[in-house]
């Protein structure tokens, strides 16, 4: 087998045999030892699974991105596997074929078809009672390994080590009876000991067992089955009931849990460890002592033997909650809450199994385990009839939490089904309250995916319906979202318009969380019109109350806002500090969405920093993380983020990849405005590749989306990029219109950033024209904007920018003046010299000056070599200006 992992031609490696012979041990023990694949992932089919749930399952284990369509799920698995080398184990593949061999699921056979025919480093490790048929042409591409038994001589060793002694010839033919089956083998060797004591001899074997493995030499599984009969009937009552009852469990078992399950009697470890020496059960040492589980083919065997198992699960259920506590970190800790939810279940009492998700559903999502939410309230999904209008209303409740949890991981598509189904049993049922939730998560759903004005129309049918019926709490939450739905359109004024409208009801309701988030909108909606320090007292306030109610994750936000706001104003350290201190919270608390959020975040810093190198390892270590939990809007930015990093370092076509994964995560998930957002960044890299046709056409795809959902503020983006665009192709007058267009649309929505950049935008068209008076003005304008806007750093450039436009004017006093002003303020803000607003040439002589004494001392000497000169040059510049004047007069 392990030649076989080595070798080119193989595809797959199947191993089969009856239950009990070990394929999935000897599977493990390959698995374990492998060390030449990438990532190694083990499916264990314990029920018949379909391919769309186990298809989306395997590509969050391989954090790979998951497609919205079912459709297109097949095709992702395979392609995902080609990407790298990995190992997949499929154990128990029996699980997924009918009794005539036929696929429960065609999928799977389709997907071992394509996978067969295609080239890959992949290979994928089969457990199965018996060999799925498979056309003839993939058979080269595998290897199957039929399962025996053990030979004769390891059949020997095996009943030593079970302390089973005699005759060699007696043994010997033991093992031939037993088809060296090792599970057999080890149950008749419980059996013997059950009768006979701790060390038994062969002879003592009894001529009713020879009968049964006479009787069914061929059919191991069933000889297993009369062993079975055989050696429960040697049991005890109490050891007999005690195991059917066991099987109820789902993880291992210490002492105590299984005491738990027999109350009227006193069960020890003795009882436990009896049990495993008779093969009934498997036992393992860990430091907190021994702990129980069933071997798989023993457990279907109890679980098919025994009666009605009512009364265990709901001693099973008392058991977890003495156990329970309230105190979680990790999944784990809820354990005791999963498996209260299973036996609630496997008792059809799905109203209680909800009560319980219900109750764990916070934590769960907190920490963004998004799957483990799909996984329970599925199985609520397909298994839950309900019986009466209240129960209808919870089951739709379920559907809300799936339509969430797919929200989440950006599967937005998914995500809207679910809310309509939800919407639907809301309005047969006339739960008007739980109509206007449904309509709210839709519009949240359409605000991710960029159809902003969809969105808008839900909030408004959700607002609505709260109105009608008083609940004034949802009101301040609808328009809240409203809000938020208008800052995505750049409508900037209307968004702060909702957020004031919902500070006004949340201040009656007193619900200070909504009230935050309110609060948190309004700095969100100031940053962006480029009033940074209006920003930063809303979010102070959010922030306060956030912290007073313990609300962490929102805490997380808070502290992200403010790293932006000083991110934008140039004070690039002090929102490195914001940003770590959020990172700190989300690794505290386990919110994994958050802590990508903020390595995002300190990416962008360290690029606004001129650090690329950290910026890129910030950006991939977020991209882990997203690729963990499979929050594909997320991974777009980080992609971004990497992208515009490169776009720094001049590497566009490195940059250029970037962009093309993030825009094909934008096109999957249906996110119109990430998807313009891409678009743009392709142009700005093709234009900076000199290639300007290819990024007119870039920009122009950007604006058709921007205006098709809305987006002013983006549109405004675009005009200013095909500005530029046509300014590097010298149709300056075009450049110009557009730019000014650009200007006329930031003015009107308020946005002072983006007029900001229009101004410095034309500022440098007009450079290209050499109307140097129209180019001052521009910057003038510039500069009072960023000095409004609190921006240091945007100030020192602009005061370099006028500096040389006033020596290259003549007007060298002013030039000199405004000089001075922008090394005081890059000083002030201790600014790495790779962020000065200063050319290339000269960051070159400062780095080389900052180097040592002697360094320092040769600058100097070649600036007083160089004095004369530059004084030569000035004094003829003013001369020549002089004379020029003089015959103008004339």
């Amino acid at each position: 087998m392990q030649e076989w992992l080595q070798a080119d031609n193989v595809r797959l490696i199947g191993i089969t045999g009856t239950g009990g012979y070990g394929k999935s041990s000897l599977v493990a023990k390959i698995f374990a030892t492998a060390q030449s694949f990438e990532k190694q992932v083990w499916a264990t089919f314990s029920q018949n699974y379909p391919f769309a749930v186990w298809g989306r399952w395997l590509l969050e284990k391989l954090g790979k991105a998951t497609p919205e369509k079912e459709a297109d799920l097949l095709t992702a698995v395979c392609n995902n596997l080609r990407t790298g080398r990995y190992l997949l184990v499929l154990d128990n593949l029996e699980t997924l074929l009918e009794a005539n061999g036929e696929w429960h699921d065609k999928t799977y056979y389709d997907f071992l078809l394509r996978w067969l025919s295609s080239h890959t480093e992949t290979v994928i490790l089969v457990t199965s009672r018996e060999q799925p048929q498979l056309p003839p042409n993939t058979l080269n591409y595998c290897r199957w390994l039929p399962l025996k038994g053990l030979s004769t001589d390891a059949g020997v060793a095996l009943l030593e080590d079970l302390d089973i002694q005699g005759a060699d010839a007696e043994i010997r033919e033991f093992v031939k009876r037993a088809d060296g089956h090792p599970l057999l083998i080890k149950l008749v060797a419980g059996v013997l000991h059950a009768d006979e004591g701790d060390v038994v001899d062969i002879s003592a074997l009894r001529q009713n067992i020879f009968e049964i493995l006479g009787l069914h030499r061929y059919d191991s599984e069933a000889s297993i089955g009369k062993i079975l009969d055989a050696s429960i009937a040697r049991l005890t009552p109490k050891l007999q009931q005690l195991l059917f009852n066991l099987s109820v469990y789902r993880p291992a078992f210490n002492a105590t849990a299984a005491a738990a399950l027999l109350p009227e009697q006193e069960v020890t470890q003795a009882d436990l460890r009896g049990l495993a020496k008779r093969s009934l059960l498997q036992e393992n040492k860990l430091e907190s002592g021994w702990v129980f589980e069933f071997q798989p083919l023993i457990l279907a065997y109890l679980k098919q033997q025994a009666g009605d198992l009512t009364e265990v699960h709901e001693r099973a259920i008392a058991y977890y909650q003495s156990i329970a506590t309230e105190s979680w970190h990790t999944i784990e800790d809820i354990t005791p809450q999963l498996e209260i939810f299973y036996h609630l279940c496997e008792l059809k009492q799905y109203r209680q199994a909800n009560n319980i998700l219900y109750f764990c559903h916070n934590f769960l999502d907190l920490r963004g385990y998004y799957t483990t939410i799909i996984e329970l309230s599925s199985r609520l999904e397909k298994e839950w009839q309900p019986s009466n209008q209240d129960e209808n209303s919870e089951f739709a409740y379920v559907l809300t939490s799936l339509g969430n949890a797919y929200q989440f991981l950006g599967q937005y598509q998914i995500a809207i089904d679910y809310h309509h189904q939800s919407l639907a049993i809301f309005l047969e049922i006339g739960d008007r309250k739980g109509e206007a939730i449904s309509l709210n998560n839709l519009g949240n759903a359409y605000n991710f995916l960029g159809q902003y004005q969809i969105a808008i129309d839900y909030h408004h049918q959700s607002l609505a319906i709260k109105l009608e019926i008083g609940d004034r709490t949802r009101e301040g939450g609808s328009l809240c979202n409203l809000g938020n739905a208008y800052r995505s359109l750049g409508q900037y004024q209307q968004a702060i318009d909702y957020y004031q409208q919902a500070l006004i009801v949340l201040g009656e309701t007193g619900q200070r969380e909504f009230r935050a988030n309110s609060l948190a909108g309004l700095g969100n909606a100031y940053n962006s019109l480029g009033q940074y320090q209006i920003a930063i007292d809303y979010s102070q306030q959010s922030l306060a109350i956030f912290i007073e109610i313990s609300a962490r994750r929102s805490e997380t936000a808070s502290l992200n806002d403010f790293g932006k706001a000083y991110n934008s104003l140039g004070q690039y350290q002090k929102a490195i500090d914001y940003h770590q201190q959020s990172l700190a919270i989300s690794l505290e608390i386990g919110d994994r969405k958050g802590e990508a959020t903020s390595l995002n975040n300190l990416g962008n810093a360290y690029r606004s920093l001129g650090q690329y190198q950290q910026a890129i390892d910030y950006y991939q270590q977020a991209l882990i993380v997203l690729r963990e939990t499979n929050h594909h809007d997320f991974r777009a930015n980080s992609l971004t983020g990497l992208g515009s990093t490169y776009y720094s370092l001049g590497q566009y076509q490195q940059a250029i990849d970037y962009y093309q994964q993030s825009l094909a995560i934008s096109l999957e998930i249906g996110d119109r405005k990430g998807e313009a957002a891409s678009l743009n960044n392709l142009g700005c890299a093709y234009q900076s590749l000199g290639q300007y046709q290819k990024a007119i056409n870039f920009y122009q795809q950007s604006l058709a989306i921007k205006r098709e959902i809305g987006d002013r503020n983006g549109e405004a983006a675009s005009l200013t990029n095909l500005g530029c665009a046509y300014q590097s192709l010298g149709q300056y007058q075009k450049a110009i219109d557009y730019h000014q267009q650009s200007l006329a649309i930031e003015r009107e929505i308020g946005d002072r950033k983006g007029e900001a950049i229009s101004l410095g935008n034309l500022g440098n068209t007009y450079i290209c024209l050499r109307e140097y008076q129209q180019v001052i003005d521009c910057y003038q304008q510039l500069l009072t904007i960023q000095r409004e806007m609190g921006d240091r750093n945007g100030e020192a450039k602009s005061l370099q920018n006028l500096a040389q436009l006033y020596h290259l004017t003549g007007r060298i006093k002013e030039g000199y003046a405004a000089g001075i002003q922008a090394t005081q303020i890059q000083q002030e803000l201790e600014l790495p010299i790779e962020a000065w607003a200063i050319p290339k040439w000269q960051k070159s002589i400062a780095k080389f000056a900052l180097r040592g004494k002697l360094q320092l001392g040769l600058c100097f000497l070649a600036g007083l070599f160089a004095f004369p000169f530059a004084l030569v040059f000035i004094v003829s510049v003013m001369l020549w200006r002089v004379g020029k004047s003089q015959l103008l007069r004339r």
